[in-house]
C-alpha cells in the first residue's frame, strides 16, 4: 500500500462495534482532528444509527474547522460480506443480519467510502501506525465484543475473496465449552467478552459448590471487573481468566503454524489486561507450536489508544489511495 504523500488528507471513520458506534474526523497520518461515541441500540433499525452517526460526523467536521472529508471508512463486525457491502448473520447485532451497509450509505453520505470487517482494518491500523509497523506478516486479534482476526500477509491485506477470511471465533477449541459465533467450545466463546463472561460464571458456580469465596459472587460480571478481578487475585477470577488465556495460546499456535507470522497483536481486551493473557498464551504457545516459528513471533498489546477509530481511519485512507 502507497503512502500518502504532501498534505495530509482529511477523512471520516466510523467504528461499528456491539457497544458503541465511534464516529470521527482525522487526517490520513493517523490524527484524529475530533471524536465522539455514542452506545449501540441493538434494538434500534441499523438504518437509524447510522443516520444518527452520519449527523454526529457533520458535527465532528464543523467542529474540527477541516473542511469535507475526501473518504469515509467504515469498520464493522463480521461476518461482513465484502463484495455486496452486507452483514451476514452478525453474532452481536441481530438487528443488522442481511442489512445493506453500504448501499444505505451510499444513499445517505453521497462521497466516496469503504467499509471492512473491524478485523481486517484492525490489522490495516495496526501495519500503518501501531503494533505490526514493519512487519511482512502479522495477525490481529480483536478480543472485544466479538472475537475474529485481521491478516497482514507477505506484505498485504488478505481478506478472501468474501472477505471472510479471518473469522477464527468460529473455530472449535473443545467438543463443549462457552457459546460464542452460535458454537459451544468455539474461539468466541473463550475469546469474546461475552464468551469470559460465560467461562467466568460457569468456574463461580464450580468453586462455590466447594465453599470457595469469590468477590464475583452477586456481581454483576464483564469482562472488565472479571480481569480486575483476576489481577487482584480473586481465586475464581484468576481460574477464568487462565483458561480463556490459555485458550488464546491454543489459537496462537494454531496461526503460527499456519502462517508463521513476525507478530499476533492483541485488541480491546488483551490490549487492556496483558499481563493476564500474554504469560499462560506464551507458555501453551511456546509448547504446541513448531520450535523455529515460535523462535521468530512476537504476541504483543496493541499500542493504539484509538484502534476503532483509527481502524476506520484506516479503511478511509486505502479507499481514498485506491480510488486516486
Amino acid at each position: 500500500m502507497s503512502v500518502t504523500k504532501g498534505t495530509p488528507v482529511i477523512l471520516a471513520a466510523l467504528d461499528i462495534g456491539g457497544t458503541k458506534i465511534g464516529c470521527a474526523v482525522g487526517t490520513s497520518e493517523g490524527k484524529i482532528l475530533a471524536q465522539r461515541r455514542f452506545p449501540t441500540d441493538p434494538a434500534a433499525p441499523p438504518g437509524e444509527t447510522l443516520d444518527r452517526a452520519l449527523g454526529v460526523l457533520a458535527e465532528l467536521t464543523e467542529e474540527a474547522g477541516c473542511g469535507p472529508s475526501a473518504c469515509l471508512g467504515v469498520a464493522c463486525p463480521g461476518p461482513f460480506l465484502q463484495p455486496e457491502g452486507r452483514f451476514l448473520d452478525v453474532p452481536n447485532l441481530l438487528a443488522w443480519q442481511g442489512f445493506d451497509l453500504v448501499d444505505h450509505l451510499n444513499s445517505a453520505y453521497g462521497e466516496t467510502l469503504a467499509a471492512m470487517n473491524d478485523a481486517n482494518a484492525g490489522v490495516l491500523a495496526e501495519h500503518l501506525w501501531g503494533a505490526a509497523q514493519g512487519a511482512d506478516t502479522a495477525v490481529f486479534l480483536t478480543m472485544s465484543t466479538g472475537m475474529g482476526a485481521g491478516f497482514w500477509l507477505g506484505g498485504r491485506l488478505f481478506e478472501g475473496p468474501a472477505g471472510f477470511a479471518g473469522e477464527v471465533g468460529h473455530l472449535r477449541l473443545s467438543a463443549e465449552g462457552p457459546v460464542g459465533f452460535g458454537k459451544p467450545g468455539s474461539v468466541e466463546g473463550y475469546l469474546s467478552g461475552p464468551g469470559m463472561v460465560q467461562v467466568a460464571e460457569a468456574e463461580l458456580l464450580r468453586q462455590a459448590r466447594q465453599g470457595e469465596p469469590s468477590c464475583l459472587e452477586g456481581a454483576v460480571i464483564t469482562p472488565e471487573t472479571l480481569c480486575q478481578a483476576a489481577a487482584e487475585g480473586d481465586p475464581v477470577a484468576v481460574a477464568s481468566v487462565d483458561c480463556c488465556a490459555r485458550k488464546l495460546g491454543e489459537l496462537c499456535a494454531l496461526l503460527v503454524d499456519l502462517l508463521n507470522p513476525d507478530v499476533i497483536v492483541l485488541g480491546t481486551i488483551g490490549t487492556s489486561f496483558p499481563d493476564l493473557f500474554i504469560p499462560p498464551a506464551l507458555e501453551v504457545l511456546r509448547g504446541e507450536a513448531l520450535a523455529a516459528s515460535y523462535s521468530r513471533v512476537s504476541l504483543v498489546p496493541s499500542g493504539l489508544a484509538d484502534r476503532g477509530i483509527l481502524s476506520a481511519l484506516a479503511v478511509a485512507r486505502e479507499a481514498h489511495e485506491r480510488h486516486d
